[in-house]
């Protein structure tokens, strides 16, 4: 049987917004993407160096807009099969997981997907405020 590892001491100790502020996804049926009115989902791979300073980015961003009305989930990476990752990043090559990609859902349907590496920072607030508004 398979163990689950809890990300959540990682994303407690990396994270500028309060853990409270933010979901985290241990088993992607948990996420209930459908049900996901206005939200953000990191994903987030816990053993990537990258993914861990992508993250920081996020939470910092995120810290600094008016997301109060969004959930905001954190979604571990490694709980994701074939088919879940398809749900999320699509099937046009977008990367899985290892570089911090980042998830906007409006009445549970995935609307934008962007990689939160250095230089994407303009694209996290615009897809964001979009789903304010």
């Amino acid at each position: 049987m398979a163990v689950e590892f809890d990300i959540r001491p990682m994303v407690q100790k990396y994270s500028v917004l309060p853990i409270e502020r933010l979901k985290v996804v241990i088993r992607f049926e948990d996420a209930r993407l459908k049900e996901i009115q206005r939200g953000v989902i990191f994903v987030f791979a816990a053993w990537s160096g990258p993914a861990v300073l992508a993250f920081q980015r996020f939470t910092q961003i995120m810290s600094e807009l008016p997301t109060v009305s969004l959930d905001l989930l954190v979604l571990d990476m490694d709980c994701l099969d074939a088919e879940s990752a398809a749900q999320l990043f699509g099937t046009d090559g977008f990367p899985a997981g290892v570089w911090g990609e980042t998830i906007w859902v409006r009445s549970g349907a995935v609307v934008a997907r962007e990689i939160a590496k250095a230089g994407a920072e303009q694209a996290l607030r615009d897809n964001t405020l979009a789903l304010v508004i």
